[in-house]
């Protein structure tokens, strides 16, 4: 077994997820669209296509996501995977993020969704107007070909285009696609990845930020 399976193979915090069939705020009142609740569990990379296939259109993460260290590292990681995959499949949600000490870390995490709420920061305001402005799909992704894996990446503004197709780094990609531990990776391999802003980390364990493409919103050249 895998140390990127073991990191995952237990339970995490028990973490609520509300859902719907619809992602329209306008809507979600009405009883036909709501779709119950269920605990966050299980490989968060399946629990996301699973929630798509099953006709889920927009998830509440029931807790904040706290990047401080107020927050069980690999619930933390579970719930960071989880949304770069609802992402990936275009499914709305509704999160609250709480920064802790690094106040600029949503800059790495502006390709996801804008939270609702921001609650320490002291310029919360101010950076959820900014990264509401400001989103869009597409944003920092990454999609697989024969042998190399593309990255494209404008959570700074401009583009930046990376090729991967190192077999030791492809293999670390992989590795850290559902959240490892850091130390399942070599680590000169993690320094390069995590300081291009490829991989996020968090006590012993680090997951992969860019989401994979699964249909262009514009042609895949304006990406």
């Amino acid at each position: 077994m895998t140390a990127a399976v073991q990191a995952f193979e237990h339970r995490p915090a028990p973490v609520p997820l509300l859902l719907w069939r619809d992602h329209d705020d306008a809507v979600l009142h009405l009883p036909e669209l709501a779709m119950g609740e269920q605990p966050a569990s299980g490989d968060p990379q399946a629990t996301a296509a699973d929630l798509y296939a099953r006709g889920v259109r927009k998830v509440s993460v029931g807790s904040p996501v706290d990047l401080s260290g107020g927050m069980d590292a690999r619930t933390l990681v579970w719930l960071m995977v989880f949304l770069r995959e609802l992402t990936s499949w275009s499914v709305a949600y509704d999160w609250t993020m709480i920064s802790g000490r690094n106040q600029e870390v949503w800059t790495r995490l502006n390709h996801l969704r804008p939270p609702r709420a921001m609650p320490d920061h002291p310029d919360a305001e101010a950076v959820l107007e900014r990264w509401r402005s400001t989103y869009y799909l597409c944003k920092c992704i990454h999609r697989q070909g024969p042998g190399f894996l593309e990255v494209r990446d404008r959570r700074a503004g401009d583009l930046s285009r990376f090729v991967i197709d190192d077999p030791d780094y492809l293999a670390a990609v992989e590795t850290l696609m559902p959240g490892a531990r850091s130390d399942s990776v070599p680590p000169e391999i993690l320094a390069h990845l995590t300081d291009e802003g490829l991989v996020g980390t968090v006590d012993a364990f680090a997951w992969w930020l860019p989401y994979r493409v699964r249909r262009w919103p514009w042609p895949s050249m304006i990406v």
